[in-house]
């Protein structure tokens, strides 16, 4: 970030992460953008200082943000001046990604997020899901079983929000208005396309207690929780 403007030379693997990242962003129309890492510090929120922004001050930063302003070529990133690169929504996941090569060499067991290697029954892996709506954290919205070696991941607008004038801030920002997004920011149908082109699975919770599970998904979760019902996802 302190070199923007410039050409950095970068590692092998900081170049895949970002490649791979920027083809994220791509496919998501920039509802995945690696660069509104001044909008998150803008925001602070979870942190010491969080805040409602002034919307002149979303606006200065947002000029600065947009997956388009990153140039990669092989190992050499060049980013357009002021532009700030925020790799905190896929860092978990690549620590994963490292994690599975450090239990594959190893021979260790799994953890409550990824899951590997098999139960000795065969059976498998369950992780509870939390109500995104409960009062009390220890209360679930149900439970999703992995086999083998596999990853779960849960974002929402439960885990670091304020709440200012009974207004929800949250931590989930909508890179096309600089404010935390309204609509989960792709909506079911895209997100379901997104998660199938990647090869993956996932289910969604919207604010009138309904839950879509992608076809994998339908598979494997099992819900808990009464005052929610499935949906199926418009095709």
């Amino acid at each position: 970030n302190a070199d923007s403007g410039k050409d950095t030379e970068i590692s092998d693997e900081l170049s895949g992460y970002l490649k791979r990242l920027l083809k994220i962003a791509e496919d998501s129309d920039g509802a995945f953008d690696p660069t509104i890492g001044k909008l998150i510090r803008l925001w602070d929120i979870g942190g010491e200082n969080q805040k409602i922004p002034e919307e002149a001050e979303i606006k200065n930063v947002l000029k600065d943000s947009g997956y388009q302003k990153i140039f990669l070529d092989g190992n050499t990133v060049n980013m357009e001046e002021g532009c700030s690169l925020d790799l905190g929504a896929a860092g978990k996941g690549i620590g994963c990604d490292l994690i599975l090569k450090e239990l594959e060499t190893k021979k260790l067991g799994g953890s409550s997020v990824m899951t590997y290697g098999s139960k000795p029954d065969g059976s498998s892996w369950n992780v509870a899901v939390t109500d995104p709506r409960a009062e009390n954290e220890d209360d679930y919205l149900g439970v999703v079983a992995l086999n083998g070696t596999e990853f779960l991941s849960t974002s929402g607008d439960y885990e670091k929000y304020f709440i200012e004038n009974g207004v929800r801030y949250h931590q989930i920002m909508d890179p096309s208005t600089g404010y935390p997004a309204e609509s989960g920011v792709t909506g079911v149908e895209k997100g379901t396309q997104l998660l199938k082109a990647y090869g993956a699975d996932g289910l969604f919770v919207d604010e009138d207690h309904h839950v879509y599970l992608t076809e994998g998904m339908k598979e494997r979760f099992s819900l808990l929780a009464d005052s929610y019902s499935v949906e199926d996802i418009a095709e």
